[in-house]
């Protein structure tokens, strides 16, 4: 598996994004707005009555789950139709320092899949470890999760890029790190497979000029696009 050079995307899909928030914050009648299809019927009523599936706090505490990924494929420890969780909080709920994703099956029973409590010498993150809502797998089994650390008290942190994304293979465990200067605050993700691989789209939370360690200016974020090759196996 190999990265190539990502770039940077800014101001008109952060403008849709933020409109489209707006739209669905300015009440109920706005939201319900959003969830109709063209029929004329109402979205929602067609996926039935919301239950509880499982509890995803693993044995270490870690709380506020946040991202979801589906499993497509049986490979490794992941089973087909399994959904991937990924905690943000840790026991004492501070933001920005959980550590585990936790696997769920379809019948409720539910393990950790990954503990990344610690990486691998050779593989950095700056600031440190906060899994987010920035979760995918790859074909082959390959699981990418974003890392958004936080400081005392989960305030933000003061490096300048913070975070990245650390690559899981389908066993849990961590295969690599990527960051540079364009992944500042991974906080979400989509990707879609392509021939060679398979293409990331990462939306940034901290993006800041370089040398600027305080919150990031307002309307600064970007989403940047990761074109990742995956070899047989």
């Amino acid at each position: 598996m190999r990265s190539i050079p990502t770039r940077a995307v800014r101001s008109p899909i952060v403008m849709l994004l933020a409109a489209g928030a707006a739209f669905a914050s300015s009440g109920g009648v706005a939201a319900a707005t959003l969830a109709r299809s063209t029929s004329g019927s109402p979205f929602l009523s067609g996926l039935g009555t919301p239950k509880e599936l499982a509890p995803t706090v693993p044995k270490n505490g870690d709380v506020n789950p946040y991202g979801v990924a589906v499993v497509r494929s049986t490979v490794g420890s992941l089973v087909k139709g399994d959904t991937l969780v990924s905690n943000f909080n840790d026991k004492a709920n501070v933001q920005g320092t959980g550590t585990t994703i936790m696997e769920v099956a379809p019948g409720g029973s539910v393990h950790t899949f990954a503990n990344i409590e610690m990486l691998p010498a050779s593989d950095s993150c700056p600031g440190g470890i906060g899994l987010t809502t920035a979760l995918s797998i790859l074909p082959g089994g390959w699981v990418v999760v974003g890392s958004l650390p936080t400081g005392e008290g989960g305030s933000l942190p003061s490096v300048n890029p913070a975070g990245c994304l650390i690559v899981l293979n389908s066993s849990g465990h961590v295969a690599e790190t990527w960051s540079n200067a364009n992944i500042n605050g991974p906080w979400d993700m989509t990707s879609a497979s392509t021939a060679s691989g398979a293409d990331l789209f990462v939306a940034n939370s901290l993006s800041r000029p370089k040398g600027l360690d305080k919150t990031p200016p307002v309307g600064d974020c970007t989403v940047v696009r990761i074109s990742v090759s995956l070899a047989s196996g």
